[in-house]
């Protein structure tokens, strides 16, 4: 049985099982036998080297995955602070408008007491008789008499005349008389009203 080093390329160890064997083989040796040659290379590949550097590459790419993973949570997170940032502003502002609102507030509600305590004081320092004597004695103003004073009634309802205005086109002495019969029916309704109450 043969071993080999682990080169094909190498001569074959005999172990000394096959060397005995071989002393008591009876068959001729004959041209079909190839023989093997050791060939030297430069530098033999070193298998440790060759796993080091596929640990190195897988190591590599594991840390770009780590870094872009690294990279990616560090960017969510940056974004979701953003928004909460945000939302955390517009309701800052919102707040800050709200007590704005109330100041404004409280100003104008101290200004409508203030005012209303200055109406009120100037309606108590008012002497209605003090200004009715200097009307009379400076400005020479009387009592109205009893013929001086002119009642209207204003009706409750309202009342709308409408003219037609297709008698614009015609000549003015037409158009004259029928403005005049609107009037007067205007004052006829008015004058029933009156009777009627």
């Amino acid at each position: 049985m043969t071993s080999f080093d682990g080169n094909l390329a190498l001569k074959p160890r005999r172990s000394m099982n096959v060397a005995k064997s071989r002393a008591y083989d009876s068959r001729p040796k004959g041209p079909g036998k190839i023989k093997t040659k050791r060939v030297i290379t430069a530098h033999p590949p070193n298998y440790d080297h060759v796993q080091q550097q596929k640990i190195r590459a897988i190591r590599r790419q594991l840390a770009r995955q780590r870094i872009k993973m690294l990279f990616s949570v560090v960017l969510m997170v940056l974004v979701v602070t953003g928004i909460f940032g945000l939302v955390v502003y517009r309701q800052a502002r919102i707040l800050e408008q709200n007590f704005e609102n109330r100041t404004i507030e409280n100003r104008i509600v101290k200004i409508n007491e203030s005012s209303s305590q200055i109406s009120e004081a100037l309606a108590q320092k008012t002497n209605l008789d003090l200004i009715r004597h200097q009307a009379m004695e400076r400005l020479g103003m009387q009592d109205p008499a009893s013929s001086q004073v002119i009642r209207v009634s204003v009706p409750d309802l309202d009342r709308i005349v409408f003219n037609t205005t297709e008698s614009a086109g015609k000549d003015n002495e037409a158009y004259l008389s029928d403005v005049f019969t609107s009037i007067e029916g205007y004052f006829k309704s008015m004058n029933q009203q009156k009777a009627g109450d």
